[in-house]
């Protein structure tokens, strides 16, 4: 699948995997969690649409957004060298860039589910 059709939840596994953060679904959730410090409760994760998760990702990754006024009005965000990923908000494809620079313009069609974490080698309960 092209990352630029990937939905936010799987943009988020995505991320996940990129990160190297490990993730899993809250019995009876229907949204991914991880823990950022030992110390602290298990936090949504959604890097597609929170700032204070993805925002880091693109000062860190030196990620380019600009508006297409032009053609489809989408957020469109860049890197060196010749990555581009569209999206209807600055974060979904800033995103979306970052796991192309990461893993290439195609990754697997994953629906991000309870057993697709369990497969993938994430935690899928809270110890």
């Amino acid at each position: 699948m092209h990352v630029n059709e990937l939905d936010c939840d799987q943009i988020d596994y995505w991320v996940a995997r990129a990160r190297g953060i490990d993730i899993w679904y809250p019995p009876g959730q229907h949204h991914l969690v991880y823990v950022a410090a030992p110390t602290l409760p298990p936090t949504k994760w959604t890097p597609s649409r929170f700032w204070s998760q993805g925002g880091p990702i693109i000062e860190e990754m030196k990620i380019d957004l600009n508006w297409n006024t032009e053609s489809d009005r989408q957020w469109i965000a860049s890197m060196e060298p010749d990555i581009l990923a569209v999206g209807k908000t600055l974060l979904e494809a800033a995103m979306r860039a970052y796991i192309h620079a990461c893993f290439g313009a195609e990754v697997g069609d994953r629906a991000a589910t309870t057993s697709e974490a369990d497969d993938a080698g994430f935690d899928a309960a809270i110890n």
